[in-house]
């Protein structure tokens, strides 16, 4: 029998949010009720003008092989919001329209990686990045704690330069960044990026810019794209999506803007060998996104602020649970090392499952993170409300140590 399976180490690796849904799953099948708080969708439908848009274009016969760069009307309209709201210089050319946020990082780091290659990951990263890190043929990562760090105010930017300084090896071609992050809610500050570009032109480095919760900022925290920042265009790959700020996640819609010498390589290349395009009407939907009302972007975002501090109150009063308090995207990152009490992080989560709360361990964004879970605010107010409850009386009542073996 043939080995069906290459042997490389990126197809032996395991999903811990499908092992918690399917772990929810099963207790929901038996009969008892679980709050989703592992899952990181919106739970709002897509703006009805969007779903409409799709509708029309459909019917009038968008449906034939697209442009593998993406419609030239969306394209031209991401130019315009580029420049607009992200400060970030590009042509028409520079834009390719990908199937959502994910594929258009695979796409930069199969063009930035190779074999020997090495990219900076600023930590706790999303869950998904090395594995695509992994499917550029011979190339590692190496992570760099920091966005809890920057989240309490504990580096400066000077001592994140610094950091930064200290973490870029021999090997090292570019750092992934991710504001606003998941899973920690983090917003990275002007001067913060600033520090970071600096090191990005010192050492002649690329920077992936992971931009998926741009428009998801609490308490007046402001989003800087460091593409906008003096010398980063030339140097910066910027992701956005669709997914989050028009809830359009199955439509499988983003984009991303890259300087001009990756031009014959992320459209002409990568986009039409990996999906040949994106479906012309799912297209014309996202051009109804950007140039119609945004109020419900607003409308989604006061949700989550909302949300977010219906967590945190609801939490008040026990001390097995410490959430820094999230300053964007919809999720908060908490520290759980009271309540697992030495235990492994998998046996506080099947503990949160038998009282109906499913959230997924910190280890899916790092190794280093086994004391922390990330809880998704992305769910319907009085679930959050409710759940926050239990964990509340949970630890009130039993008090911290209970359930340690």
């Amino acid at each position: 029998m043939p080995q069906l399976i290459a042997h490389r180490p990126v197809l032996k690796l395991t999903s811990e949010l499908g092992r918690v849904m399917a772990a929810a799953s099963a207790r929901e099948q038996a009969g008892q009720r679980v709050f989703h708080l592992e899952r990181g969708e919106p739970d709002f439908d897509t703006p009805p003008h969007i779903v409409e848009a799709l509708a029309a274009a459909a019917r009038a016969g968008e449906t034939h092989y697209p442009d593998a760069r993406g419609s030239a009307g969306l394209r031209r309209a991401l130019v315009e919001k580029l420049t607009r709201e992200n400060g970030i210089p590009c042509a028409l050319d520079d834009v390719v329209v990908t199937l959502g946020g994910t594929h258009a990082l695979f796409l930069a780091f199969q063009a930035l990686l190779g074999p020997g290659d090495e990219i900076l990951v600023l930590s706790p990263h999303w869950m998904a990045i090395p594995k695509l890190v992994g499917l550029a043929h011979g190339a590692t990562m190496r992570t760099l704690p920091a966005y809890l760090e920057l989240l309490s105010g504990a580096w400066t930017p000077e001592a994140f330069g610094a950091r930064l300084r200290a973490a870029v090896g021999r090997e090292t071609r570019g750092i992934y960044l991710n504001t606003p992050n998941n899973p920690t809610g983090a917003v990275v500050s002007r001067e913060h990026l600033e520090a970071l570009a600096a090191v990005a032109r010192e050492r002649d480095l690329w920077v992936v810019s992971d931009e998926a919760y741009e428009h998801l900022l609490f308490d007046g925290a402001r989003h800087v794209s460091i593409a906008s920042l003096p010398g980063m265009a030339e140097r910066t790959i910027s992701v956005f999506t669709f997914s989050k700020s028009y809830a359009m996640t199955g439509w499988r819609l983003g984009y991303v803007v890259s300087p001009p010498e990756l031009r014959p390589v992320m459209g002409p290349l990568l986009s039409f060998y990996t999906t040949h395009g994106v479906f012309p009407a799912v297209q014309s939907a996202g051009l109804a996104a950007l140039t119609g009302s945004q109020d419900a972007v607003e409308s989604m975002r006061r949700a989550y602020q909302e949300r977010r501090d219906v967590l945190l109150s609801g939490l008040e009063g026990q001390a097995a649970l410490r959430v820094p308090r999230p300053r964007g995207a919809f999720y908060a990152f908490a520290d759980v090392s009271a309540a697992r009490v030495g235990r492994d992080i998998w046996a506080l989560i099947e503990e949160w499952l038998g009282l109906g709360v499913a959230v997924l361990p910190g280890t899916a964004f790092g190794p280093e993170y086994a004391d922390w879970v990330r809880i998704s605010i992305a769910t319907r107010g009085p679930d959050l409300a409710e759940a926050a409850r239990v964990l509340r009386e949970r630890y009130a009542t039993a008090g911290v140590r209970s359930g340690a073996r």
